[in-house]
């Protein structure tokens, strides 16, 4: 795939030769490379090897736009991400700190759930995380969806569930 983005760059870089004997590089803050024959303030001259500048009459220039994937159509994904459990404000009674949060997509699709629980970060490929050793308290959380690639397509509201346990304190005489 990289190798035809290249050739078709240097197509392009071909058919600038053909107009102008000129052509210059430009880098764009984003990282992508352009050339072009028109100079500017980021331009660099490109060395050209002698005998690859042709001169021709009538030559109108038009410009050439080149995209990676740009045959491809792009889907879009209406990914919808939904905590199904602890319901907000949930209290959850367990003396071990024993926790299950369970999250789903829909449609279902490949990809990486990460849980933020009280700032800590747990991620792993399945929407159901089991938290053990939990302290007694209040625990703020949202999860975030993302692609293998690292892109975020989905993120839930901040919600808070209660962890309760019983006192070692309170006990019948």
């Amino acid at each position: 795939m990289k190798s035809i983005i290249i050739g078709v760059l240097l197509c392009t870089c071909a058919l600038l030769v053909l107009a102008n004997d000129k052509v210059y590089k430009v880098t764009t803050a984003d990282g992508r490379v352009i050339y072009t024959d028109k100079p500017s303030g980021q331009a660099v001259p490109v060395p050209l090897p002698a005998g690859s500048v042709v001169k021709t009459k009538g030559v109108t220039q038009t410009p050439v736009l080149v995209t990676p994937n740009a045959n491809k159509p792009r889907k879009e994904i209406n990914l919808k991400l939904q905590i199904v459990s602890p319901k907000p404000e949930q209290t959850i009674r367990d003396n071990n700190g024993h926790v299950s949060i369970h999250a789903s997509t829909d449609p279902q699709v490949q990809g990486e759930y990460t849980l933020h629980l009280n700032d800590q970060r747990i991620s792993q490929n399945s929407g159901v995380f089991k938290l053990k050793q939990l302290d007694r308290g209040a625990y703020t959380f949202y999860i975030e969806f993302a692609l293998k690639s690292g892109k975020i397509l989905a993120s839930t509201p901040k919600q808070t569930f209660y962890l309760h346990q019983a006192s070692a304190l309170n006990r019948p005489n």
